[in-house]
């Protein structure tokens, strides 16, 4: 559901009304700084132009800069703290206080919780939050400290010695060496029996800002080799063609598995996401969305609508709401008889063989664009190579026989 903008600077556009909700309590927020931001705003403004400074003055601006930026980030975690202690988002209604941070800062709500957590955790490890407060480390080496304190035994009293390589190196080769210091605290599985190991597992997956997702946990012996046997079974083998690397077609296996879970848990494709699509944008897409209000292009609402496993839920914009007229799944999906027709006709995915478990029934002339739910206009195809046809890596055409024909335009990603 959205609404529109009233802003004049953006009044053409749609937000959703949870963000618009954000932005007008964000408008009602005190602006009057606390004493010293001023000064701090003026001492920006006196800073020397980088033009006119010679190298060395530069390289030597950016190290101070950087640390001057580092004392910003963790004063700023810390009024993230200080905002959850007292109960500010209860105060200025803000719902959580990460939407809170979220909106006062105008950030995404996961950066905004992500924010609180970490100075709750930084609660207990006071040399790193000393280090933060100091500029001596950024926030990305704090990321990565409390994303290893967890994984290392005693980790409170290593806090001087990971503080000490924090200031010497970057933030990976400092997850680089956390990561190495955790294996070797995690005892092995002679030393821990299955139930202790299960004790121990955990999996985190989060949101960051650039809308990208962040995996981490750790599985029992029999869980983990269960999902390595099973992430190397739906592990593509490249070609010559193929220019993706070993954690790409790791990270495409992980989402094969979800889409293939998905798709046996719900027969046909009974859908696990749905799509709101104003009929008077229809074929084109424009104005799409999830259910959420997450707006989608063009080509994802090409390709999604097109996967079996969504409902498209047709309707029109009145006065900003999304008014439903009809399901478009029923017309939309193979019935059981042609998935089993489909099964003995092209025995799994026609580009790569895949078996038919992993498979969606595709429409050659898509189903948006008037094409129809009949055998001759249906071919399976496994997740990864339904995204490949999107991205016009292939095409599809039937020969007179009603047997699906494929011809490669350009090699895989």
């Amino acid at each position: 559901m959205a609404v529109t903008a009233t802003a004049a600077s953006s009044s053409f556009f749609d937000v959703s009304r949870a963000a618009h909700r954000r932005a007008r309590i964000r408008a009602s927020l005190p602006t009057v700084a606390p004493a010293g931001f001023d000064q701090i705003n003026d001492d920006i403004d006196a800073l020397p132009d980088p033009e006119l400074l010679c190298a060395e003055e530069r390289a030597a601006a950016m190290r101070h800069t950087a640390e001057l930026r580092n004392r910003l980030e963790a004063y700023l975690t810390g009024l993230a703290g200080a905002a959850d202690a007292g109960g500010d988002s209860r105060v200025l209604g803000a719902g959580t206080s990460g939407s809170l941070v979220a909106i006062a800062t105008n950030s995404p709500v996961a950066v905004g919780s992500g924010m609180v957590n970490t100075a709750k955790q930084l609660q207990d490890l006071p040399v790193v939050a000393d280090a933060y407060a100091q500029g001596a480390i950024s926030g990305l080496h704090v990321h990565q400290i409390l994303a290893a304190a967890p994984h290392i035994d005693d980790f409170p009293s290593a806090q001087p010695a990971v503080v000490a390589l924090a200031k010497a190196t970057d933030a990976s080769e400092v997850r680089r060496v956390l990561q190495t210091v955790a294996d070797a605290h995690n005892p092995t599985h002679l030393d821990l029996t299955l139930e202790q190991q299960r004790a121990k597992r955990s999996l985190r997956l989060s949101a960051r800002a650039n809308g990208m997702w962040a995996i981490t946990g750790m599985l029992d012996e029999v869980d983990g080799a269960v999902l390595a046997e099973t992430l190397a079974a739906f592990t593509r083998t490249p070609d010559t063609l193929d220019t993706t690397t070993p954690a790409q077609r790791r990270a495409d296996a992980l989402a094969d598995m979800a889409n293939a879970a998905a798709n046996n848990q719900r027969p046909l494709g009974v859908s696990a996401v749905s799509i709101l699509v104003d009929l008077d944008n229809l074929p084109a897409g424009n104005g799409a969305c999830l259910t959420d209000g997450t707006p989608l292009g063009a080509d994802n609402f090409d390709l999604l609508s097109c996967a079996a496993a969504c409902t498209v839920i047709f309707g029109l914009k009145v006065k900003g709401t999304f008014v439903p007229l009809a399901l478009g799944r029923t017309r939309r999906l193979a019935s059981a008889a042609q998935w089993a027709a489909l099964i003995a006709r092209d025995r799994g995915c026609i580009r790569c063989g895949r078996a038919p478990r992993y498979c969606q029934a595709h429409h050659i002339h898509h189903w948006k664009d008037g094409g129809r739910t009949d055998l001759s206009n249906l071919a399976l195809l496994c997740s990864r190579c339904h995204h490949d046809l999107h991205l016009g890596r292939y095409t599809i055409t039937m020969d007179t026989y009603a047997i699906p024909v494929i011809t490669q335009t350009r090699g895989p990603p």
